[in-house]
């Protein structure tokens, strides 16, 4: 590994939302043990039940979670983005992998490799208690996603996620504003649980609203009150 590689693996690592305020005495040993992999888009990270061979930080790119019914049909359980983590749960099980993982876009990944973590882990408590809080905050997030998707209706849905494309350093979050599409339609459908024809409708229906002005894998957000309001209390 030469000096610029580690450098990535070090900020990449430092970025995760798994391990942020982890410090840097915490992070060097963990980018020791780490490997970066180059995943393009459409190829497959692993497959449920394949052997764990460590947990993956996304330094950039997306990877989405599947499950694949008798049918064939692909079930999108999560899109993990830039600064995400996964694989972690079958780390600390002892499992191998509960789902699918593939790259929705090209990606370059961090692997955490599992023995050699699990060996830091048992050398270093106070990042123990690092990961029992991410898992805590982790747990808290999936309860969100499914009061989500069992209480608010496919427009709320739809809507909340495109208030969420927003950058953080807006200037004025209720002006109108260019936002990018980070998955392709398809994955936004199964991850919002909805079918690709009933996401179609939603957006041709925000276009004719006002909402949207879509311009390719860009949109434009027209009326922020309106789709505030939406994401809250859904259609009527």
């Amino acid at each position: 590994m030469d000096q610029n590689e580690s450098f990535d693996i070090i900020k990449a690592i430092s970025s995760c939302n798994f391990l942020a305020g982890a410090g840097e005495q915490l992070i060097r040993p963990i980018a020791g043990i780490s490997k970066v992999i180059h995943q393009p888009r459409g190829t497959t990270v692993f497959n449920e039940g394949d052997a764990c061979r460590g947990m993956f930080i996304v330094h950039s790119g997306a990877v989405k979670l599947l499950k694949t019914g008798p049918d064939g049909k692909e079930h999108v359980l999560h899109v993990v983005m830039q600064g995400d983590c996964f694989g972690e749960a079958a780390m600390f099980l002892g499992t191998g992998y509960p789902a699918d993982a593939k790259a929705v876009k090209d990606s370059v990944l961090i692997l955490v490799r599992k023995e050699q973590f699990l060996n830091l882990l048992s050398l270093e408590p106070a990042l123990c208690f690092q990961l029992m809080g991410a898992m805590a905050l982790w747990s808290r997030r999936l309860v969100a996603k499914v009061e989500i998707l069992t209480l608010k209706d496919a427009s709320a849905r739809l809507a909340e996620y495109l208030l969420k494309l927003i950058p953080a350093n807006a200037s004025d979050k209720n002006a109108s504003t260019m936002v990018q599409l980070d998955v392709p339609k398809n994955v936004l459908a199964s991850q919002l649980g909805i079918s690709n024809e009933t996401l179609s409708r939603l957006l041709a229906r925000f276009e004719a609203q006002g909402l949207i002005a879509p311009e390719g894998r860009r949109m434009k957000l027209l009326d922020m009150r309106e789709l505030k309001e939406l994401a809250e209390f859904g259609s009527i």
